[in-house]
């Protein structure tokens, strides 16, 4: 029987090991939301796929759809952050903000908005020069975005302060 194979652009949000060479990967993607997707064999030396399946990689996905939960069949890295001494804080921003979205989202659903955001936050860290001063600026805002599109927050107040205020208030009320 042929399953249908669905490509969609996403983000590796995270991975974990399973079996002796197979790995589970949390990825925010464009058409779906957040999926869990499984790749066979993808530990091994001799593996195509490994290569493309960092965490905090962004690129094209290949998925077939199976009862639990996605086989990830090809992946293509369109863009990888290079992680090294001098994009450590650019990854700790994106980790932290990864990390949230993660406890926030349960299950797939699309939400273009949240997609948006996400590839924005990506784009501005990992593609442009950021000073270290504008990091936290980035993340707050983002995390801000994601909490109102997700109906945690009214509106985004402009002042830093009550920005992180209404933030906290929002993470509390949502009792994650």
């Amino acid at each position: 029987m042929a399953h249908q194979i669905y490509l969609t652009e996403g983000i590796i949000i995270k991975k974990k090991d399973f079996g002796e060479a197979d790995r589970l990967f949390w990825i925010y993607t464009e058409k779906f939301g957040m999926i869990m997707a499984s790749a066979k064999g993808v530990r091994l030396e001799k593996s195509k796929l490994r290569g493309n399946l960092d965490v905090f990689t962004c690129g094209d996905f290949a998925v077939i759809s199976s009862k639990d939960f996605w086989r990830l069949v090809d992946a293509r890295e369109t863009i990888s952050p290079k992680l090294n001494h001098s994009s450590a804080e650019q990854t700790k921003v994106f980790a932290r903000t990864a990390s949230f979205l993660a406890r926030m989202i349960k299950g797939e659903e699309r939400n273009e908005e949240i997609w948006k955001q996400l590839k924005i936050l990506f784009l501005n860290l990992f593609k442009k020069n950021v000073e270290k001063k504008d990091l936290k600026d980035l993340e707050i805002k983002s995390i801000a975005a994601i909490l109102k599109t997700l109906g945690y927050m009214q509106e985004i107040p402009a002042s830093g302060k009550v920005l992180i205020s209404a933030i906290n208030r929002a993470i509390k009320e949502s009792m994650l």
